[in-house]
């Protein structure tokens, strides 16, 4: 009796590394060289995904597959071939496109979903890869969102726009590699870390722990409880714009005021009209105008402020300029009204510099 189902992640995760260590589990890069082996290979992993993936035309997946500008990672346990990723990469845009993710239905409950898709995110790192996008429809949102996937595209649209097919009742994906993510053992460490934690909280005992849970108010400055004796240092934010230094609301006010005024802004002053676009709220599941960042920018008494990061901020305009070309597609007056403000506000907010600088003087974070 197989009884891998019944293993916790973490558990799956080790049962994959001593696999790979002993060699029974083997992820290959296969390409459509004109090498026996290589075309076998292809054609293994073709099989699974007609198999597991029978919306798509066998003529298609076979087209795709075998497509010399297409690479393929194999997941092959006990020199098998159970389960493979085949994606195009675009060298010029940093970015790779994922046309086949499948596992076979056998070895699926072994999680070689999630450790193929992190020897691939690995592998990215090799290959200069930034990002990774996909076509998933609806049975397969949920892999990609538990793989790191996320529906906001953050990539600049003439970054991947024409480079990639478009495919309707798909949903598109992106994920962002880290190149200081160890992916295959990113598990572990956030595992080590709990321990950690725990460890130190039970020998703090319990005095130190109510200390802990009365939280920290860092008007008070000092060290909160509990975290005397680690790295924690206690840091302040330094914003400046257009090098000269202003408190960071005041940054991100003067940014909004200006992207309000700009001549493309007229779509976005305030929330969408369903008098207008009745559908706008069932396509657009994450809106947001000018009007609501300035309310989350407006000062509430008792109340912490909204944006807390630079990112934060930025994330909010830029999904809102997406969501602008998502629901009106392309040719048309909003859709350039979005490209041409996306623009303008990236320029902006790049006039603003946001660093953390630790208090004791020590070397400074930079960030959002």
């Amino acid at each position: 009796v197989d009884n891998k189902s019944d293993q916790t992640p973490l558990a799956r995760e080790r049962q994959h590394a001593q696999d790979e260590r002993e060699g029974r589990l083997r992820f290959v890069v296969v390409k459509n060289d004109g090498l026996d082996r290589s075309l076998i290979s292809l054609i293994d992993m073709k099989s699974i995904y007609s198999k597991q993936l029978p919306k798509m035309g066998k003529e298609y997946i076979v087209r795709l597959v075998l497509d010399r500008s297409h690479t393929s990672l194999a997941c092959v346990f006990e020199g098998e071939i159970v389960g493979g990723v085949t994606y195009r990469r675009h060298a010029t845009q940093a970015f790779a496109e994922i046309a086949f993710c499948a596992v076979s239905a056998t070895h699926q409950v072994r999680g070689y979903g999630t450790r193929l898709m992190n020897q691939l995110k690995e592998h990215c790192k090799r290959e200069g890869i930034h990002f990774l996008l996909t076509y998933a429809d609806n049975h397969a949102i949920g892999y990609f969102r538990k793989q790191g996937f996320q529906k906001q595209v953050t990539m600049k649209r003439e970054r991947w726009l024409g480079y990639i097919k478009d495919y309707d009742g798909g949903t598109l994906m992106e994920c962002a590699i880290d190149t200081q993510v160890d992916y295959l053992n990113i598990r572990f460490v956030a595992e080590e870390q709990r321990r950690a934690i725990a460890e130190r909280m039970e020998a703090g005992g319990a005095q130190q722990q109510e200390a802990e849970y009365a939280g920290y108010d860092p008007a008070e400055g000092g060290v909160p409880a509990g975290l005397q004796g680690t790295s924690w240092r206690e840091s302040a934010l330094h914003c400046s714009m257009q090098g000269k230094p202003v408190p960071l609301a005041d940054c991100l006010q003067a940014v909004l005021a200006e992207v309000a005024t700009h001549a493309d802004a007229w779509p976005f002053q305030t929330a969408v009209s369903t008098t207008l676009a009745p559908d706008y709220y069932e396509v657009i599941k994450d809106p947001v105008d000018l009007a609501s960042v300035r309310a989350r920018l407006t000062p509430r008494a008792g109340a912490p402020p909204h944006y807390n990061s630079l990112d934060q901020f930025l994330a909010d305009l830029l999904r809102m300029c997406e969501n602008c070309r998502v629901y009106n597609g392309d040719n048309n007056e909003y859709y350039d009204c979005a490209v041409r403000l996306e623009a303008f506000v990236r320029k902006k907010v790049g006039e603003v510099s946001v660093s953390r600088v630790p208090v004791d003087g020590t070397r400074p974070e930079s960030g959002g």
